[in-house]
């Protein structure tokens, strides 16, 4: 008999475990009245949760706290007594939330058994608010380039969500999606974080809109982490072959030529720069860099007019500022070097011979010079055109005391 009540008594305390109510750090979850009160809860309890069960539990209550605060919030956003910053941060809450709420939610339970209760609902009603996410990412731009870059980076990564497995549509159809792998990157590379502004500008390089925008931040997110030489090897091979399917996009060709100038493959670079010029004889980045390789060589007539061809056909005021100013160069140096060569005190006859040489490179000196408004660009050629002036009209001309001005001397 006593055999028996002792079977009897396990029974009793088995039937109890299996029928017992959820954890006391479930209860107080549950009962929380904000999303961030549930979350500091969750956080601070999660070990001490019964199984997987109760932990998609907790996370459900917050995902659901999340978007009444959002939904609450956005109405009030809606009549402009809102406040943004507290509606996103709801948002991003919810969908955080969720995403560790779907991890538990397919994992076994306590009995072993997978059991899947909030996967759907939330899949349902988180997916179609992931527009949200763009307008969040716009919203912190320039305040928190971060947070920015978070919100819409998620608004990718979320299409691979497993929670949205079922409810997710073909990014190849979605219109927001290039836009926001843009902005994930231009946001990414406005806080140096250049792995990651690589990864996303990539993705927006075919966009009709960003596209060419984006190339240029996935450019110079892979320049700004070359480190090693190995690096630069690596940087190499990448764009050869960007620009193996991109032949004819002046960026990649100028980022290859570079790579190959940084690898210390001169050779390489000249020869590109040849060959792309045999294949577009305007092209003014080609032409642009092959004056530079002249102007290298000390070949600085050939340079000269090799950047004159340039300037033809630069696309805008900015270009048309630096060409303007390295062909001052070109005659500036042209006329340093052979002065150089001059031993003893330069007569007037010999200065007469210079002075036409000057007087072109202070032409194209003045006409950068006039491009550049707002004179951020001064130190590449305010100082030389200072000693143009010098030699051609002596220290005391208004004109040279006016270059001299303009320099800061």
């Amino acid at each position: 008999m006593k055999k028996m009540m002792m079977v009897a008594a396990l029974m009793l305390l088995s039937v109890s475990a299996a029928f017992a109510g959820n954890s006391d750090a479930l209860k107080a979850i549950l009962k929380a009245q904000s999303y961030s009160e549930a979350s500091k809860l969750v956080e601070s309890s999660l070990g001490q949760l019964a199984d997987n069960a109760e932990k998609a539990t907790a996370y459900n209550k917050v995902v659901d706290l999340a978007l009444d605060a959002f939904n609450g919030e956005s109405k009030k956003v809606a009549a402009k007594q809102g406040d943004e910053a507290t509606m996103y941060d709801a948002l991003a809450t919810a969908f955080t939330a969720a995403s560790e709420c779907n991890k538990y939610d397919q994992l076994p339970n306590a009995k072993g058994k997978v059991k899947p209760k909030f996967g759907k609902i939330n899949a349902v009603r988180l997916y179609q608010l992931r527009p949200y996410l763009i307008n969040a990412g716009g919203f912190y731009q320039g305040k928190d380039n971060k947070k920015a870059f978070n919100l819409l980076s998620y608004y990718i990564t979320s299409n691979d969500d497993p929670m949205f497995a079922e409810v997710k549509t073909d990014p190849a159809k979605d219109p927001n999606y290039l836009n926001a792998a843009f902005f994930a990157g231009y946001m990414a590379y406005m806080d140096q974080d250049w792995s990651n502004a690589e990864k996303y500008a990539g993705m927006a390089v075919n966009d009709s809109v960003n596209g060419e925008n984006a190339l240029n931040i996935m450019l110079a997110a892979m320049k700004a982490q070359l480190k090693t030489a190995e690096d630069t090897t690596k940087f190499v091979e990448k764009c050869k072959a960007l620009y193996e399917k991109n032949p004819d996009n002046q960026s990649i060709f100028a980022n290859l030529v570079d790579a190959y100038s940084q690898a210390g493959k001169a050779d390489e670079a000249e020869k590109l720069v040849d060959d792309r010029l045999a294949k577009h004889p305007t092209d003014f980045i080609a032409l642009l860099v092959k004056g530079q390789f002249q102007e290298q060589h000390d070949q600085y007539q050939e340079a000269a007019e090799t950047l004159k061809k340039s300037l033809e056909n630069a696309p805008d005021e900015q270009r048309k500022l630096i060409i303007d100013a390295t062909i001052g160069d070109c005659y500036f140096y042209h006329a340093q070097a052979r002065l150089d060569k001059i031993k003893g005190v330069l007569s007037k006859a010999a200065k007469e011979q210079f002075v036409p040489v000057y007087q072109d490179a202070i032409k194209y000196y003045e006409a950068a010079k006039a491009l550049d408004k707002d004179q951020s660009q001064k130190s590449k050629y305010a100082a030389r055109l200072y000693s143009c002036y010098y030699f051609v009209y002596g220290e005391t001309d208004p004109k040279t005391q006016e270059a001299k001005s303009y320099a800061g001397y």
